[in-house]
């Protein structure tokens, strides 16, 4: 019969409560990033021209981009910083920042229907040239000085 007393987790178990935690205790003690690390996927909405190869690129399938409706939006929690699209950028409107993502402790849905982290921006439509909307310069008149 085995011996009841002979209990070989009880030395581990003891040291375990009487010492520090193995792990941080993460949304509140954070580690300061190493050199290198990669943060949070940046857009620059002024350099974009929504040509949508980021958004094929992404294995993760965390962006949307929509020439129609000139959209383009990221999932941040769905994001794993990997750098593909960065890569596949042509016109360098995405990047990598060493800033950190912000903590999400619940998957809450927003007023809006969407996860925490997402974010999406539109690009205006493209103002009409001066000329066109003045009914266009077939008059031979001189433009007063």
């Amino acid at each position: 019969m085995a011996n009841p007393l002979n209990l070989p987790m009880a030395t581990r178990s003891l040291r375990n409560l009487v010492s520090r935690p193995a792990t941080r205790r993460y949304p509140t003690v954070v580690r300061p990033p190493f050199e290198g690390a990669r943060g949070t996927l940046e857009f620059d909405l002024e350099s974009c021209v929504l040509c949508g190869l980021c958004v094929r690129r992404c294995p993760t399938l965390a962006l949307t981009c929509n020439r129609d409706e000139r959209l383009f939006a990221i999932d941040q929690l769905r994001c794993i910083a990997c750098g593909v699209c960065v890569d596949a950028c042509n016109k360098h409107s995405l990047s990598l920042s060493p800033n950190r993502r912000p903590v999400h402790t619940r998957a809450e849905i927003g007023v809006d229907g969407r996860r925490p982290g997402y974010e999406e921006w539109h690009k205006p439509e493209p103002e009409p040239a001066a000329a066109t909307a003045a009914g266009g310069s077939d008059s031979t008149e001189p433009v007063p000085a």
